[in-house]
């Protein structure tokens, strides 16, 4: 009988029929869950990594937008429901719910997870919230509406719909001061020690620094695009790789010489970023939207390592704790690419027979307009 014939459903098949022609011994999986917030299921869609497929989708009063996992608990937002859920991972279901004063506008998971912070507009504030009971502890009023937020364990930054940029005590839970940058900020970071403040101006190509104890302007650092999304290095923040719209660019920033050191070229639209540690290898994983590819940057030798086609509208990237495999997001269906990385790595294009194993391992589907992804280990 005829019927569809999706990709997804094209790579399982195939990837099945290899495995049980070849008589492989299975590759390991990731014991873990996948939570997946899905504008258009309105809902939590959740894959067991064990399997690569999706195997429920938790309902949620509105549209979700946030998947925050904190220490041992998994919480989801509904930002114009003014609404903060708690997922349970071990029930998969909604355990828990609290409603914010105003819309939610970001979330952070405050370091060991004993609190959530919380940015809210109408009214404009930052609230700190108990993981434990999702009541809020403290309330510090903003002086103009948040649009992006980051956190150490002392500190919030955000940026501000009127240019400036707010710092707020988190253990005094009071406002430290403003700074007028002169720029709408579209997205904002603090440098891993938390002593500087990284804002990238919304529709300028142009990153401004800020001290973080003080607030003064340290520098203004021209860039080939403008900055909508920012990635730090894991040795401790000693690079930092933006990406933008309208450019086939990453930036390489030097956060700590408030400098820009490189760009490299990313394949077509770099969307999202995520760094690793593989095979003793530092690596920056690159979507790109424009080509439908995994970019896999070398951070060392800043040499292209790896190039894996994903097709249709890759946007998020997530590798798993185990370095085992990266999931690639699609923007649109929700289609999770599965890409082993030790194959990744060691791969060069056009060397692939039938009989290889290939990079990307399988594609399933989650849920339609993902607005947030995490993987939550399944001990939790």
């Amino acid at each position: 009988m005829a019927g569809n014939f999706t990709r997804r459903t094209l790579l399982a098949t195939t990837a099945a029929a290899g495995l049980a022609a070849c008589g492989r011994k299975r590759a390991p999986r990731y014991s873990g869950w996948l939570f997946i917030a899905s504008a258009g299921d309105r809902g939590i869609a959740v894959a067991d990594l064990a399997e690569f497929r999706r195997v429920t989708t938790i309902p949620l009063p509105q549209t979700p937008g946030q998947i925050v996992p904190a220490s041992a608990r998994v919480f989801a937002t509904c930002p114009e429901a003014r609404l903060v859920c708690e997922i349970d991972p071990v029930r998969l279901a909604v355990a828990n719910r609290a409603n914010m004063p105003g819309r939610i506008v970001a979330v952070r998971a405050a370091p060991g997870g004993a609190s959530l912070i919380v940015a809210t507009d109408h009214p404009a504030a930052l609230h700190i919230v108990a993981a434990s009971t999702l009541r809020i502890s403290a309330t510090v009023a903003l002086p103009d509406t948040p649009i992006a937020m980051d956190i150490s364990d002392t500190l919030a930054v955000l940026s501000l719909a009127n240019n400036w940029v707010a710092r707020v005590s988190l253990t005094g839970g009071h406002l430290l001061g403003s700074t007028n940058i002169g720029l709408r900020g579209r997205v904002v970071g603090l440098r891993p020690d938390g002593k500087s403040i990284l804002v990238g101006a919304e529709g300028q190509n142009q990153i401004v620094t800020l001290d973080a104890g003080s607030g003064a302007l340290l520098a203004r650092l021209p860039i080939a695009f403008a900055p909508t999304r920012f990635c730090f290095s894991a040795d401790n923040g000693g690079q930092m790789f933006v990406s933008g719209t309208g450019d086939d660019q990453i930036a390489i920033v030097s956060p700590y010489q408030n400098e820009v050191d490189q760009t490299l070229v990313a394949a077509h639209k770099p969307y999202g970023m995520t760094v690793a540690v593989i095979e003793e290898r530092n690596l920056l994983c690159v979507t790109n939207s424009g080509s439908a590819d995994l970019t896999i940057f070398d951070i060392d030798t800043r040499g292209l390592a790896s190039s894996i086609h994903i097709g249709g509208n890759p946007g998020e990237v997530l590798i798993t704790p185990d370095g085992a495999y990266a999931l690639v997001v699609d923007r649109d269906s929700g289609d999770v690419s599965v890409v082993r990385m030790s194959v990744a790595l060691n791969h060069k294009a056009g060397s692939l027979s039938l009989q290889e194993t290939k990079p990307l391992f399988t594609v399933f589907h989650t849920g339609t307009a993902p607005q947030s992804a995490a993987i939550v280990p399944r001990e939790i």
